[in-house]
């Protein structure tokens, strides 16, 4: 099944996929949760960095959550494959406001650590150093990123702007669906959350047997097989991630609505309460296929 967002931030996808993992766990099954791909701004999360140290492997956010959620089960690099931390550019260092916004609005250019994993055979991972994104932050943030690259292993490459923004757009999706993959053979569900508002974050995460679209205070569960045929008709080049969740919404409507309260922690998940519709959609749709 698919989770992905219906606004740019901030919908709680994360949040709302490890209730999900979590919940169908409790219930019997073997679960493997996947964020293809996800990027952590560390100026708003740095406690990425003490996950990153601990692990000595790059962590985001949001693949620490699924990676806790599914009781470490999977290794946090093949839940989630390709990660990035962001750095901080300060406002300092470009001649306008014009083009600091258009700085803010392009995570690739952000991305001073980043690792791909791949899981053809055996999980391997590559960390680089992205060391144009370093030359935009300020030095105390430097210091702090060469820090957390002793931790790393393997030890990173340098690469530049032009490679990350390849990883970003597309060059690493065969690594990630491979991990995806991985976990389609050793689990029961596969919960796959996208970034942003993407409709679907690599070619094999677009043809979900089930998908939730989440905004701020609900949640939507939509048929898969309209969201996958939506995709078809507006898919572009055969990347699913130049579409938006919210454009396959006006397609697909959907078959209910979930309400979602405000967690005063988001740690501690939702309950059964809000994840039993959504859990009661995923067994229906497994029975379905095995009848």
């Amino acid at each position: 099944m698919l989770v992905a967002g219906l606004t740019p931030r901030d919908t709680g996808k994360t949040t709302l996929a490890a209730s999900l993992v979590a919940q169908l766990i409790r219930e019997g099954f073997t679960v493997a949760p996947s964020k293809p791909l996800g990027a952590t701004d560390l100026w708003g999360s740095p406690r990425a960095l003490a996950y990153t140290r601990s692990l000595h492997i790059l962590a985001t956010g949001d693949g620490y959550t699924l990676f806790k959620a599914a009781g470490e089960r999977l290794p946090l690099e093949v839940v989630n494959p390709v990660g990035a931390l962001l750095v901080p550019t300060p406002r300092s260092l470009y001649s306008s406001r014009t083009a600091y916004e258009m700085s803010l609005a392009q995570p690739h250019g952000r991305a001073a650590l980043i690792r791909v994993t791949s899981c053809v055979s055996s999980s391997a991972s590559v960390h680089m150093v992205n060391v144009d994104a370093l030359s935009k932050t300020s030095k105390l943030v430097e210091n702090e990123v060469q820090d957390i690259v002793a931790y790393l292993s393997p030890p990173p490459v340098q690469v530049d702007e032009r490679v990350a923004t390849g990883i970003f757009t597309g060059s690493a999706s065969e690594a990630a669906d491979s991990c995806i993959l991985l976990e389609e053979r050793s689990s029961d569900v596969v919960v796959i959350e996208s970034n942003s508002d993407v409709a679907a974050p690599t070619p094999a995460s677009a043809a979900p047997d089930l998908v939730v679209l989440v905004s701020p205070g609900e949640a939507y569960i939509v048929d898969g097989r309209r969201y996958r045929n939506a995709m078809e008709v507006l898919m572009l080049s055969g990347k699913p991630w130049v579409s938006k969740a919210s454009e396959l919404f006006d397609l697909t409507g959907s078959m209910s609505r979930v309400e979602l309260p405000i967690l005063e922690d988001p740690e501690e998940g939702y309950g059964p309460e809000v994840t039993e519709p959504i859990v009661d959609a995923i067994k229906s749709n497994a029975a379905a296929k095995s009848a």
